[in-house]
């Protein structure tokens, strides 16, 4: 017996589940349930690459030195920046949705650092392209020229960075990209961290110490 189906319905079960043909949309984290904070109700957290200023502002948060308590403190705030969430709605998160939000902001910045065991690029010149572009004072800045820094621009870093704070440390680099590139502070400061990470990298390599050479050196 020959059932009355007609093409288009037997063909569409070839078609994919909605839920697989449309694939998870990055940095979005949708909560089991709801969170009620002021008359306000949070069901999902969105987040993105942060830019320069939400990490200075969370670096901040950690004071002098970062311990294992102020470290976390700075990754709850920049979570709540990024996500535009009131720090007080951050803290009824369920650990493991914060623990992926944290995660998922963080990771731009780490995977792009140099790793530690990495020598550095000692390239005379970077070019890094930032698309879509940086708007600040105006203007778009969307093409970055680096270079050897000069020996007034590493003290110029030295000096900011005398601190030794998470905060000064970040502000050195901030510092140190905005005089190399010739680019203005707000455009800097609007960077997304990855490419801003990638070009405070560059720059800070030329102030390892290399292997000792020269006349004062002894081989042992």
């Amino acid at each position: 017996m020959t059932l009355d189906l007609s093409d288009e319905y037997v063909l569409s079960a070839m078609a994919a589940p909605d839920d697989e043909a449309a694939p998870d949309e990055p940095g979005l984290i949708v909560l089991d349930e709801s969170i009620e904070w002021k008359g306000t109700r949070y069901t999902e957290l969105r987040l993105r690459e942060p830019l320069v200023a939400e990490v200075l502002f969370s670096t901040r948060v950690m004071g002098a030195r970062a311990t294992r308590s102020t470290a976390y403190a700075a990754q709850l705030d920049l979570v709540a920046r990024v996500a535009k969430w009131p720090a007080a709605a951050i803290d009824r998160l369920p650990v493991r949705a914060l623990d992926r939000a944290v995660a998922y902001v963080t990771d731009f910045e780490e995977n792009a650092r140099r790793p530690a065991d990495e020598d550095p690029d000692l390239s005379s010149d970077l070019r890094l392209v930032l698309s879509p572009p940086v708007q600040a004072v105006g203007q778009d800045h969307g093409d970055m020229a680096l270079h050897e820094p000069t020996v007034a621009q590493r003290k110029a870093y030295i000096a900011r960075t005398a601190r030794e704070t998470p905060e000064a440390f970040v502000q050195g680099e901030i510092d140190l990209v905005a005089a190399v590139s010739g680019w203005p502070m707000a455009a800097v400061l609007k960077m997304p961290i990855g490419k801003f990470a990638q070009a405070a990298d560059y720059l800070t390599g030329f102030f390892t110490r290399g292997p000792r050479t020269g006349p004062n050196y002894r081989a042992s």
